[in-house]
């Protein structure tokens, strides 16, 4: 009977830090998950699916535009962009300075990102929008982490064009890209 008492109890013990253990490796991964989702920054979504739900804090209200929308076919879009191909950055402020506009007579919602183009073409994304509807402007946006390693100097990128449903807030299968965007980087 001596026996069995030892390895009962040998058992029992096994069962005990099998238990313990498990128990250890779920609050690890519990941890880790709760730190990736509320704690963990990402920045923003790059190439969204759906339009970012708060409008563009930079965006203003274009002066004396029209308003009249362009004529699309049911179901197609219609964009009309204004823009300058000239970007000024400011590493101190965190911040890039261009001229970019989202006419009335557009009937997509876009979301702009600022792309640098390296010499080995290699791609990054410095600054990205959020929703900019039709009417607006943009003369300003924040820069994202990426941007912090950059220096001082000249530059060539371009602009990624996000168009979205302004009813939907879904991404369109077709975005614009304008080439040949000057960079200056200043400290």
């Amino acid at each position: 009977m001596g026996r069995q008492s030892v390895k009962k109890k040998s058992r029992n013990n096994r069962t005990k830090i099998l238990t313990a253990l498990l128990l250890l490796i779920a609050f690890l991964a519990a941890g880790v998950t709760v730190w990736i989702l509320f704690f963990r920054d990402t920045g923003p979504e790059l190439t969204p699916d759906y339009a970012p739900r708060q409008a563009e804090e930079y965006a203003e209200l274009i002066g004396g535009d029209s308003g009249e929308k362009m004529e699309v076919p049911k179901g197609g879009g219609g964009v009309s962009m204004i823009y300058q191909k000239t970007v000024q950055i400011s590493l101190s402020d965190n911040t890039a300075s261009l001229m970019f506009q989202n006419p009335s007579k557009s009937v997509n919602d876009i979301v702009l990102q600022i792309v640098l183009v390296g010499d080995d073409k290699t791609e990054t994304v410095i600054a990205q929008s959020g929703t900019l509807s039709p009417g607006y402007k943009l003369e300003k946006l924040d820069l994202l982490k990426d941007a912090a390693k950059l220096s001082a100097g000249q530059y060539t990128g371009r602009y990624n064009v996000l168009y979205y449903d302004p009813e939907t807030a879904e991404r369109s299968v077709l975005n614009g890209s304008i080439e040949g965007v000057e960079i200056t980087v200043t400290e």
